[in-house]
């Protein structure tokens, strides 16, 4: 007589388990960004206050430059308002880049605790620049209203698309970064050397696509940041409508870039602690 061995069914996965674990994750997350917070504004006296007096000052400084090198306005659009909606948007893609890639380094304690993992970490640094970012944006444009400038958002929800697709973009780099970094420390003056100064100065901060000559504005068009740009102007400006700007080009590569990078930190995760 033949008996059959039973093995037991694992345990279905119900809505109440799923729940929970996204609750206990964000709340991981969310004590990360508070963390983190106090870590990098608390023990400095100007604290929040010199996130928004950094961009101001880079846009005096480039309004300066650029009101010394020519008299009329890129477009038609106001200088100032012109250069914040170049500078502040960048920075969103660049600082959450950066901000993220030492994630990993930065809280290797914190590894000790089952609940946290790399990618909160990760995610946790990323979130709170986009957040704090976006918000110094809101208050430089209240500022310079009140100062003056005529500040009126012809479409605001795509001022805002961009500006998401400016922090998808810059966190899908900020995951590849911070995964490989504890593997490959050298991979930080790369990324510096690639995405510094390069993207600073070709990325449409300080210019409009329509101002460059026809052969270099076609290699510069490569970039998606330079679209991104683009398209953030003509939804900011009454006054400018871009014929260069791609929405479907700019949001494929900013959803790629982020899959691209949640992808890279799921196959070198283990790797990247062993490193450290």
């Amino acid at each position: 007589m033949q008996t059959t061995e039973t093995s037991a069914a694992p345990p279905k996965l119900t809505l109440d388990d799923v729940k929970f674990g996204l609750t206990t994750q964000a709340r991981v997350v969310w004590a990360l960004m508070l963390r983190e917070t106090k870590t990098r504004y608390g023990e400095h006296k100007l604290g929040f206050l010199w996130a928004i007096i950094e961009p101001l000052i880079m846009v005096a400084v480039f309004v300066g430059i650029f009101s010394t090198i020519r008299s009329d306005s890129p477009g038609g659009m106001p200088l100032v308002p012109f250069m914040l909606s170049g500078i502040v948007p960048f920075t969103l893609f660049r600082d959450t880049m950066g901000q993220m890639q030492g994630a990993i380094a930065l809280n290797r304690m914190l590894f000790a605790f089952p609940q946290v993992t790399t990618f909160d970490v990760i995610i946790a640094r990323g979130l709170l620049e986009i957040l704090l970012i976006g918000g110094v944006f809101i208050l430089l444009l209240v500022g310079i209203d009140i100062a003056g400038w005529d500040i009126r958002v012809e479409r605001p929800l795509g001022v805002l698309a961009a500006c998401l697709l400016l922090g998808m973009m810059g966190m899908g780099l900020g995951f590849v970064f911070a995964s490989i970094l504890p593997i490959m420390p050298s991979m930080r003056q790369i990324s510096s050397a690639v995405l510094g100064r390069p993207l600073f100065l070709g990325s449409g901060i300080f210019f409009i696509a329509e101002s460059v000559p026809a052969p270099v504005r076609d290699y510069l068009l490569y970039n998606p940041l330079m679209h991104i740009l683009e398209l953030l102007r003509s939804s900011f400006f009454y006054e400018f409508e871009s014929a260069y700007g791609d929405w479907t080009y700019a949001t494929t590569w900013s959803v790629c870039t982020l899959a691209f990078g949640l992808l890279v930190h799921q196959a070198v995760k283990r790797k990247a602690i062993i490193g450290l």
